[in-house]
């Protein structure tokens, strides 16, 4: 793909001032490629409060529409959504069954009681006794596994059933494990380019292809909530003025320009897919992992502008995705 204006305007020139030229690759036969079809922009009438949107072109998907307050809520103190019985969060992947998530406990009640132990606050409040209430009722409780039930023997199984590579949690299941190298600054201490400074091997970290997230997550059912159109939106004011409103990332102007950008490159003989932008905001910051001592990891979130910031706001909804987990250095 050639690299679009934007991409060109922020290669960094070299010394002597001149732009090396791309790495040469194949010709393309003119005959074999087709100008990229006009857009006619399409305009939406406006809603209740004077807002009206305008698309590059007419949108395959509008899903906004069916937001409500209630799809948007998660909290104990809203009326909002409740997570259903049967839905167990935190769950990784849809292709991990519920009867593998619990493999590694004695039964599915004591990995019930495990999951409640070990999510949501540090100091069970009566909300916290109400989302107990949640795992209890699940079709997969029942109160007689719990007779001769043992905390420390279900963190042993399940430190014993992580470490066995027939899981489904393992590394071949999208996740490796790399080294990085980092240039170090040493103080007083000059040298004559970055490739002459220090080098230390960081190993142990653990990410995963970014490529292969962005791909499951489009091909998910849930890839029906994007909006895969982004557009500008407009205010109408009571005098007849139109007054720009800037709210969701796929209503900004670098959304629309990137989206007019992968749709003006040519196109082979019968492309006719819809060409989208991915558009992905990472996130990190060190989380603390132990009430009691100092066990802390620093992990790398991925999420979708795609969607709307009220479902990305919206811990149910899973709509944070790891990528990633730096380990702890200490130099000395």
């Amino acid at each position: 793909m050639p690299l679009s204006n934007r991409q060109q305007r922020g290669r960094v020139l070299p010394d002597d001032g001149i732009i090396p030229p791309l790495s040469p690759g194949p010709t393309p036969d003119p005959e074999d490629s087709l100008p990229a079809p006009a857009h006619i922009p399409f305009q939406t009438e406006p809603d209740a409060m004077g807002l009206f949107r305008i698309y590059p072109t007419r949108p395959t998907l509008a899903p906004e529409g069916d937001l409500t307050l209630q799809s948007v809520t998660d909290a104990p103190t809203l009326e909002g959504e409740r997570v259903m019985s049967g839905i167990h969060p935190g769950l990784s992947s849809p292709e991990i069954s519920t009867e593998e998530l619990f493999d590694a406990f004695t039964n599915p009640s004591s990995g019930l009681l495990m999951a409640w132990q070990y999510s949501g606050t540090n100091t069970k409040s009566a909300a916290e006794l109400d989302r107990l209430v949640d795992f209890l009722q699940d079709p997969l409780f029942d109160s007689t596994d719990l007779n001769g039930f043992n905390h420390s023997r279900e963190i042993k199984l399940l430190d014993k059933y992580l470490k066995d590579k027939s899981n489904p949690f393992r590394e071949e299941f999208g996740w490796r494990q790399s080294s990085v190298k980092i240039r170090l600054p040493k103080e007083k201490w000059k040298v004559p380019s970055e490739a002459d400074a220090p080098e230390i091997v960081i190993p142990g970290v653990h990410h995963r292809c970014l490529t292969d997230l962005i791909t499951h997550v489009f091909e998910n059912a849930v890839s029906t909530t994007f909006n895969m159109t982004p557009f500008d939106q407009f205010w109408t004011t009571p005098d007849n003025r139109q007054v720009k409103v800037f709210s969701e990332a796929y209503s900004s102007p670098v959304m629309v320009q990137s989206y007019e950008e992968i749709n003006a490159l040519p196109r082979d003989p019968g492309d006719d897919l819809e060409r989208v932008v991915a558009s992905l905001m990472v996130w990190s910051d060190a989380t603390h992992l132990a009430n009691f001592g100092d066990a802390s990891l620093w992990p790398f979130y991925v999420l979708f502008g795609n969607q709307s910031k009220y479902t990305r706001g919206k811990p149910t909804a899973r709509a944070c995705h790891h990528l990633a987990y730096i380990p702890t250095v200490c130099i000395f």
